[in-house]
């Protein structure tokens, strides 16, 4: 029997392959071979498979070409290895400088993981279902029932199942990560990358709608492709309402804003796509509530006293205003006296009443902060695109109260919203400006503009804006922002107290505490797409953080039907909050909780609304937390 000795047949096997860049002209092995000297050291990184590699080779212009030991290589200066197993491998740096004078080559072996020792490995693999490209089927390699797994699948949905299988509602990209925790937590490692799904040529889901002229709740849907013959169509209204017809006449029950999605498939199998929008349909005569707060310029400067005028939308025949101090009024401009100054939240009841018919009625409540002192006011927002169309979504996460909204888009005159929503007459390079202004205090105005690149109608974008952040433990009101989008691409970070970089990889120092909504925007004009992703920053005092009031745990389950599942723990008994809102900051549900130190189960019963995307809202004392979450 012949003993192979792997380790000499991989250098030789190098070998061949540095002779062959030298004979392309990519390097040179000749006198110059002093002028390069590869060279680089390893960490492993405790408890897992990982093992990051740092490059002390020659300073200069080189190409880098790593070849890790199991048939995997890297390009990269510094790159990160996450070994499937744990075993013994010949890792091997080849430098060759760009203007081909020299070339070298270090190898050495180095060992990852051992046994008995805990690993938390995050390699895994996805397969997509052959019969459904919106399908795929993902496994962690490490199958040990010592470990806890997190999936989360890039759409606001996860799992804890070592193999899930998940279904996307529509193409695009997804950024993926896979957690694996050992139950004694002596170890945790989390692994990320983007899923691009694209959908097949041949299936075409775009579709148009048209409003019945004598009946606003009468829609009329149509398939652009037409072809009965060989493709199947379904249809999902967003109320519980479908259809299998290439064109259909639907009419809704009550005014909203509701999700509908086509579904083509082929009939061979070969290919199916799925298109997405949302659409507001109104009543003939519908009443939704709102209202704007002002200081009482009639009463002079004192702040103790509000102008409070009706903006609700709809015929109004009745007012009824609750002030949250025990008193109440039936006037729609009321002037209220408020006994102190601090926070306040005040609700609004509007009925439409005909010969003794309560046609229409609408609550809604805002919370605003009363102060004899400067007051706040920072415009922020994220968007996000509805769909494949030229429509775009707008989030608004301004702080201050109470605000009023001013949304322009390329220059056009404001629409007064709280969350703006356009569509744009055509692909290309946008902006969009929101100004808020604070009401009680005239002189607090501020704007925040943002560019976006907006693709064609059914074009879909290759941008997935992504970042991490970590905590300077030095000092806990500094933050590391690192954009993780790549490179060619331009960065615009909004650390959401007024303040912002355009570096890739920024340093902040909050001034003051509170919650931040901390939106990275990134565009790539050579390609050209963008996108945007947020996340929120508690800072606890100026002075330090202080301990998590409250930790959110889990929220389930997501998409949910009727009910929903909190799971959440605060660290002193106190009295907290739960709102559910629409997109547009309609508040759907509003409970008072009584929370008790330690852990803590909620579940909150919500009926009869519309599928779609809601905001989550839980607040305990001066923590906040915010969610989307999808019915």
């Amino acid at each position: 029997m012949v003993k192979i000795n792997t380790t000499q047949m991989k250098k030789n096997l190098l070998q061949v392959i540095i002779g062959m860049l030298l004979i392309l002209g990519i390097g040179k092995a000749s006198e110059a071979q002093v002028l390069c000297q590869a060279n680089y050291t390893k960490t492993n990184v405790p408890g897992t498979l990982m093992v990051n590699f740092t490059n002390t080779s020659t300073v200069g212009n080189f190409y880098y070409i790593w070849n890790f030991g199991d048939g995997t290589n890297s390009s990269a200066v510094n790159p990160s290895k996450t070994y499937a197993h744990a075993g013994r491998y010949l890792v091997c740096l080849t430098i060759v400088k760009l203007d081909s004078t020299c070339t070298s080559t270090k190898c050495d072996s180095i060992t990852v993981g051992s046994s008995g020792t805990p690993i938390c490995n995050t390699a895994n693999t996805r397969t997509v279902d052959i019969s459904n490209y919106l399908k795929f089927y993902f496994v962690a390699t490490l199958n040990d029932t010592n470990f806890r797994y997190l999936w989360t699948f890039g759409d606001g949905t996860q799992s804890d199942n070592r193999t899930p299988n998940h279904t996307y509602a529509h193409a695009g990209n997804y950024y993926v990560c896979l957690k694996v925790a050992k139950k004694d937590s002596s170890c945790s490692l989390t692994t990320c990358d983007t899923l691009r799904i694209a959908a097949p040529a041949t299936c075409n889901a775009a579709w148009i709608k048209q409003v019945d002229p004598l009946n606003n709740l009468k829609n009329y849907f149509n398939a652009n492709l037409n072809d009965t013959a060989h493709f199947r169509y379904y249809w999902n209204f967003g109320d519980g309402g479908i259809s299998d017809n290439h064109a259909i006449i639907h009419t809704y029950l009550h005014s909203g804003r509701y999700r509908v999605c086509l579904t083509v498939a082929k009939k061979d199998s070969t290919c199916s796509l799925t298109t997405c929008d949302s659409i507001t349909v109104n009543a003939s005569n519908p009443c939704e509530a709102n209202f704007n707060i002002f200081k009482s310029d009639s009463i002079g400067s004192n702040p103790h006293y509000i102008r409070f005028a009706n903006a609700s939308a709809g015929t109004t025949t009745r007012c009824i205003w609750s002030f949250g101090d025990g008193t109440m009024s039936d006037n729609c401009t009321p002037i209220h006296y408020f006994a102190s100054l601090g926070t306040r939240t005040v609700c609004l009841t509007v009925y439409n009443i005909h010969n003794s018919d309560t046609l229409c009625k609408s609550t809604i409540c805002k919370t605003f902060f009363m102060a004899a002192g400067p007051t706040s006011c920072i415009a922020n927002f994220s968007y996000e695109r509805i769909g494949t169309s030229l429509s775009y979504h707008f989030t608004n996460h301004s702080v201050g109260s109470p605000l009023v909204y001013n949304w322009s888009y390329d220059g056009s005159a404001p629409t007064h919203t709280l969350n703006g929503e356009h569509t744009f007459a055509g692909s290309g390079m946008h902006t969009v400006c929101l100004t808020v202004r604070n009401t009680l205090d005239s002189t607090c105005v501020n704007t925040f503009c943002l560019n976006i690149w907006v693709p064609g109608i059914g074009t879909l974008s290759t941008c997935v804006a992504a970042f991490e952040m970590q905590v300077n433990s030095a000092d806990p009101n500094t933050y590391a922002f690192n954009s993780l989008t790549g490179t060619n691409f331009s960065n615009n970070w909004n650390f959401g107290d007024g303040t912002s970089s355009t570096q890739a990889n920024a340093t902040h120092t909050y001034l003051q505490s509170g919650t931040y909504m901390v939106c990275l925007s990134v565009i790539n004009t050579a390609n050209p797409c963008s996108d945007m992703k947020c996340d929120t920053v508690v800072i606890g005092s100026t002075t330090g953080i202080k301990k998590e009031g409250m930790l959110l745990n889990a929220v389930y389950p997501n998409p949910f039907e009727n009910m929903i599942n909190i799971d959440l723990s605060v660290n002193s008994k106190q009295t907290g909050s739960i709102q559910l809102m629409d997109l547009n900051g309609k508040i759907i549900l509003n409970e008072t909780r009584n929370f008790q130190k330690g852990s803590n189960h909620f579940t909150i019963e919500v009926n009869d609304i519309a599928q779609g995307m809601y905001i989550l809202q839980i607040q305990s004392g001066e923590q906040i937390r915010i969610l989307k979450i999808l019915k």
